[in-house]
C-alpha cells in the first residue's frame, strides 16, 4: 500500500508540473516570444475535466485547456493542452 501511495504522489506532482510547462512551450511559439518571459497562471481546476490556464507575454495573452489523464480518479498527467 505504502508504494501505491508514493507512486500516487510522484504522479500526482508531476501532472501538476507538466500542463503549465506544456502551456508555457505552446504559448511562447505562438505568441513569437522566448519562454523565459512567458508567465503561465492556472485560471480553473475542476477534481475531474479540463483545466484552464492564461499565459502572458510580449504583451499578449492566450487562454488554454488542457485536458488531464486520470487513473483510478488520480490525475497522473496532462494528455494535452489547447488554445482557446
Amino acid at each position: 500500500m505504502r508504494l501505491f501511495t508514493s507512486v500516487a504522489a510522484a504522479m500526482l506532482g508531476a501532472a501538476c508540473v507538466s500542463a503549465p510547462k506544456n502551456v508555457r512551450e505552446q504559448a511562447s511559439s505562438a505568441l513569437a516570444c522566448d519562454a523565459s518571459q512567458v508567465t503561465v497562471e492556472q485560471t480553473k481546476r475542476r477534481y475531474l475535466g479540463d483545466y484552464a490556464f492564461e499565459a502572458r507575454g510580449c504583451g499578449q495573452k492566450l487562454t488554454y485547456e488542457c485536458e488531464q489523464a486520470y487513473v483510478l480518479l488520480i490525475p497522473v498527467g496532462t494528455l494535452a493542452c489547447h488554445k482557446k
